[in-house]
């Protein structure tokens, strides 16, 4: 099998399965760890790993004496918050959704609130990235993304109508993203987010806030994702990684 050069083999395998999965049916066995070592010409732990990981992502499901098969349909579309930082449109798209986002804004403002959030100076340019995100054609999150506008100058040329912010960010700025801090709460919907949910001002909605670290402990982005209340499931993925 042919890696790139400074990516741990792993990832390789977990990403070629991903594209695999798209192929198979819900419901279909993976094949053995021992197969997929012929298959990829890699160790067993490096199977294991790649495969853990899109365990924990969501994308398969292991049965105990059974095997390992792609996840069943599940009616929730909800966000799956997990070590693994894909960010939503990659997430949903590895579960074979149909995801579109919906680009409102994406411009440069100031904000000394959004600078602290970001550690840089209070007068400092930031990327406003506004987005509606749809997955197979319902609206689920209206998100509020803020960048270093110093730092992440392309984003504000780049089209996000079918692509992953944060792949685009560690694609051209060679970036590995490392922490996400989360804070969920209950927002109640303002008129131009009641408007886009079609419901009520006032609506206690999900809210999301999301500060998202590189490996160098570098603040990369900071966000607020709201979701109206017939899409407000979060599912929270801890691992332990003693023993492993």
């Amino acid at each position: 099998m042919e890696t790139n050069i400074g990516i741990p083999k792993y990832i390789t395998v977990r990403d070629h399965l991903r594209l695999r999965l798209k192929a198979m049916q819900t419901g279909e066995q993976l094949p053995t760890e021992s197969e997929l070592c012929t298959q990829y010409n890699v160790s067993r732990i490096t199977v294991r790993r790649a495969v853990e990981d899109l365990i924990r992502d969501g994308a398969l499901v292991r049965k105990q004496g059974s095997g390992t098969f792609k996840t069943k349909d599940d009616p929730s579309t909800g966000e799956v918050l997990s070590e693994h930082i894909r960010g939503f449109f990659r997430q949903q798209s590895d579960l074979g959704r149909e995801v579109y986002t919906k680009v409102l804004h994406n411009r440069i403002i100031t904000d000394p609130h959004i600078a602290a959030k970001l550690d840089i100076a209070e007068d400092a340019e930031i990327i406003e990235l506004e987005r509606l995100r749809y997955v197979n054609g319902a609206l689920q999150q209206h998100v509020f993304t803020y960048l270093p506008a110093q730092r992440f100058a392309a984003v504000l040329e780049h089209d996000f109508s079918r692509g992953s912010l944060y792949e685009f960010i560690e694609k051209s700025y060679a970036i590995e993203l490392s922490r996400n801090e989360v804070v969920v709460r209950v927002e109640k919907a303002g008129a131009d987010v009641a408007r886009h949910f079609d419901i009520a001002e006032g609506t206690a909605l999900l809210a999301m806030d999301s500060t998202v670290f590189d490996t160098f402990g570098s603040t990369i982005a900071f966000g607020i994702a709201l979701h109206p209340p017939e899409h407000s499931e979060v599912r929270f993925i801890i691992t332990n990684r003693t023993g492993m």
